[in-house]
């Protein structure tokens, strides 16, 4: 994940020499891969691990700085003029198959010009990598550097519509034979596994990956349909690997987006459209499926911090952590802690990831060396007992043991 310096200074304090911050965000697990030194920026590097796509995005990142410093963390206040229009009278939404698409929402802006993006956005997105496009594109991308989470912007006059002419729009599983052409002018052959995002007659996007060309945005756009959606993290893996296609949205979406922050993300590209290309946001937005149900609280017992860390760490300073981090206390007593992780934090499930979170935050270089940790030899269970001793008792009465693969036809498996 490349991290913009200026960029990242919209979000939280950076009053720290940039070697601290280098170091100090990978002791926390965000491994420093290297720092480029622009003109006026530094871009930095950072390796980020599948079970933190919250941090692939600068406010991701941005909030483990504003919790490893103590800093405030500022999210952009978003503000967005509608008209008395309701954007549900210009499209509908449809999904077929849930269970590659959770959710999705649709909202409608008119009377936009497209053209060449600020200069500011466009030092932002060559500083990490991003080359600019136009303005409606340049935002789309801008978000998701900044959330996390991928958008599209479909010109809403190609999406062909209904029986009575409203565009349509429909996330179903592609047909075999179907085929696409995306923006990359490539055409790519579909199957039943791939979920496509489609119009009344046929595909216009590869779900998650990659949209298509003849819905693309132009200079001659001046109505925008702006999708945010949640994808399931397997299918869009496999339809990735199976076209050779990968793209920053592929990306995100394969380790999971937030499913909170869809409407945000949303809200935040038109806000932005507004403000760089002008045009009028129709009111709300069309919205099909729903995010997933807050997590299940987990339950940390204070006596295990001390149990698997070797050092104490008093109840205050684990609430702060917590509570900085994002998790909300469900309830808390003298000897445990209980808490429900944040939407963005879905790896957080069991007691132990909770002290791994309490102790980065501390500092891993804060538990001495000789610290003492409780270890006890492990043994063998009574059933690999009892297997070993009927394995020896077959071998020496003349048997042949062959080792082989688990993963086997249904038919194979069967047999036995």
């Amino acid at each position: 994940m490349l991290v913009s310096w200026n960029w990242l200074q919209d979000y939280v304090q950076l009053d720290m020499p940039l070697a601290e911050f280098e170091e100090r965000l990978a002791m926390a697990g965000l491994n420093h891969e290297s720092t480029t030194d622009l003109s006026d920026d530094h871009v930095v590097d950072l390796e980020v691990t599948s079970n933190r796509p919250d941090c692939l995005g600068h406010i991701g990142v941005a909030r483990e700085v504003s919790v490893l410093w103590s800093h405030p963390l500022q999210i952009p206040d978003l503000q967005l003029n509608e008209s008395a229009r309701p954007a549900g009278e210009s499209v509908s939404v449809v999904i077929e198959a849930p269970e590659l698409c959770p959710q999705y929402s649709a909202r409608i802006i008119r009377g936009i010009k497209v053209g060449p993006s600020p200069d500011w956005m466009v030092k932002r997105l060559q500083a990490v990598g991003i080359n600019p496009v136009n303005n409606v594109v340049d935002i789309t991308n801008y978000v998701l550097y900044e959330t996390g989470q991928p958008l599209h912007a479909f010109d809403l006059s190609k999406l062909r519509g209904d029986a009575a002419g409203k565009p349509a729009i429909v996330v179903r599983r592609a047909a075999e034979g179907e085929s696409l052409e995306a923006i990359d002018h490539n055409t790519y052959e579909l199957n039943s596994e791939m979920c496509v995002i489609a119009d009344a007659v046929g595909p216009v996007a590869l779900a998650g990956i990659m949209g298509g060309a003849p819905t693309e945005v132009a200079e001659s756009t001046t109505d925008l349909l702006i999708e945010a959606a949640e994808f399931a993290q397997l299918a869009t893996r496999s339809t990735a690997r199976h076209l050779k296609l990968d793209s920053d949205s592929s990306y995100r979406f394969e380790r999971g987006v937030d499913p909170a922050g869809v409407d945000w993300a949303s809200r935040r590209c038109c806000q932005l459209i507004l403000e760089i290309c002008g045009g009028e946001l129709e009111r709300g937005a069309v919205t099909a499926g729903q995010p997933a149900p807050p997590a299940k609280p987990v339950v940390l017992r204070m006596s295990e911090i001390s149990r698997l860390l070797g050092i104490e760490i008093n109840m205050d300073e684990t609430r702060r952590i917590l509570n900085s981090l994002g998790f909300e206390q469900v309830n808390t007593d003298a000897a445990r802690i209980t808490t429900r992780p944040p939407s963005w934090r879905r790896d957080c499930l069991r007691e132990v990831d909770l002290i791994e979170e309490v102790a980065r935050i501390h500092g891993y270089d804060q538990i001495p060396e000789d610290s003492a940790v409780p270890m006890a030899p492990s043994h063998r269970s009574d059933f690999d007992v009892l297997v070993e001793r009927v394995r020896n008792a077959l071998v020496a009465s003349g048997f042949f043991e062959a080792m082989t693969i688990t993963l086997v036809p249904e038919a194979w498996n069967q047999c036995f």
